[in-house]
């Protein structure tokens, strides 16, 4: 008799699993063939759509102007001389891309109420990740100074403003600056580093990486 008794609850126990599965199944839904259970090791989140082997950082992007102001010296005495063998103001752009740039329509000046006082001359271009000297000596107009680029402006000692424009048809852009003080003479001033660090003394390199002094 116990043993009928142990027998009966066994059965009970067995149809009551059996019919929680299959209620269980029908709350779940159906399963679509192939498709896989989930991995309760998997932590992916599902909305993430990050390719994990992409590792370009989308914040380190080079902005701003192509073109910059690199180094200047506004009190050449004995540092560097021109082509024609004179010691005059200098000022160096630097290109931060790896295309050469067209300078033509673009401009340096001295004055913000004058931004376009002296125009590169036409078809002048700035090598890729390259530099470009321009000699601020007034000599613009000198048949002698055939060699190298002579804008028609010096730069104060004192301390002022040096702009590099572009023109568009929505009028003038400034496409860098920088306002400098009071310079030393044979002192050069630039980014550190080239193209997009903060302007301060550096080793006079015109043409070249700029260096600490």
């Amino acid at each position: 008799m116990l043993k009928s008794r142990i027998l009966l609850i066994a059965i009970l126990i067995s149809c009551l699993t059996f019919v929680s599965c299959e209620r269980a199944q029908q709350m779940a839904g159906p399963m679509a063939p192939g498709e896989d259970t989930m991995d309760p090791t998997d932590m992916t989140d599902p909305t993430d759509m990050t390719d994990p082997t992409d590792m370009t950082d989308p914040t380190d992007m080079t902005t701003g102007p192509s073109v910059v102001i690199n180094e200047l010296m506004a009190d050449n005495d004995n540092t560097i001389a021109d082509p024609q063998g004179d010691y005059d103001d200098w000022l160096e752009l630097y290109n931060r891309t790896d295309s050469a740039v067209l300078l033509t329509g673009m401009y340096l000046s001295d004055k913000e109420d004058n931004p376009t006082k002296w125009a590169f001359p036409e078809n002048t271009q700035i090598p890729a990740n390259g530099y470009l000297v321009v000699w601020l000596d007034e000599d613009h107009d000198d048949e002698e100074a055939t060699e190298g680029l002579h804008a028609n402006f010096k730069l104060s000692k004192g301390g002022e403003v040096a702009l590099f424009v572009d023109t568009d048809a929505n009028g003038n852009q400034v496409l860098d600056s920088i306002t400098f003080g009071e310079q030393e003479t044979d002192v050069a001033f630039g980014r550190l580093p080239d193209g997009t660090g903060d302007f301060q003394v550096v080793a006079a390199t015109p043409g070249a990486q700029n260096m600490a002094r």
